[in-house]
């Protein structure tokens, strides 16, 4: 087994960072940037965590119904492999674009079975704006967290086994910086 970091650093210099440092609450703004997991009205209740994945390919589409039917993603992290990040670039405009939102039926099935996370390789699991914060804050109430702009690409997916996560619990900001790392078989 290896581990392969999967986390987006977004340094000075790059669109999004000169965006956050913009902000009137650069603070906030800065958490959400590159890799980072939502915490809108709570979080996980630990720092770290190891736990086995399940990926599935989004590539073609977007996940319906019937793609959760048989899956058991019970306090695992489900692994959403757009091809986002590899495709477009981050932050670029056609990253922004490129619709990578579920449907609340989806996300319903998701939480009913109980993942701890859900992995994006994108911007997040619902539409810009209001729908992104509502899904997120839904998934939060169900013990589930979301962790957007992971690097994800066509190499590395097939071979995640288990991701570890870790985030700084005393940020302030909405959105925390994460560490993704995959162990790969």
């Amino acid at each position: 087994m290896y581990k392969k970091q999967l986390s987006l650093l977004i340094e000075e210099g790059h669109p999004a960072y000169e965006w956050a440092k913009k902000q009137s609450d650069s603070v906030s703004a800065f958490g959400h940037i590159g890799t980072h997991i939502d915490c809108y009205e709570s979080e996980p209740e630990q720092a770290k965590y190891e736990v086995a994945a399940q990926v599935i390919d989004c590539t073609d589409r977007m996940p319906l119904l019937s793609d959760f039917e048989h899956l058991d993603i019970s306090g695992k992290a489900l692994v959403i492999f757009t091809g986002n990040v590899e495709i477009n670039g981050y932050g670029t405009p056609d990253y922004g674009a490129m619709d990578t939102s579920l449907k609340t039926d989806v996300v319903d099935c998701i939480l009913a079975k109980a993942p701890a996370f859900i992995v994006i390789d994108s911007y997040g699991i619902g539409s810009h704006g209001d729908e992104h914060i509502r899904f997120d804050k839904r998934c939060e109430s169900n013990g589930c967290f979301v962790i957007e702009n992971v690097n994800l690409s066509r190499a590395v997916v097939g071979k995640i086994n288990k991701l570890q996560v870790e985030f700084d619990k005393s940020s302030q900001s909405t959105g925390k910086r994460c560490e993704v790392t995959a162990l790969c078989i």
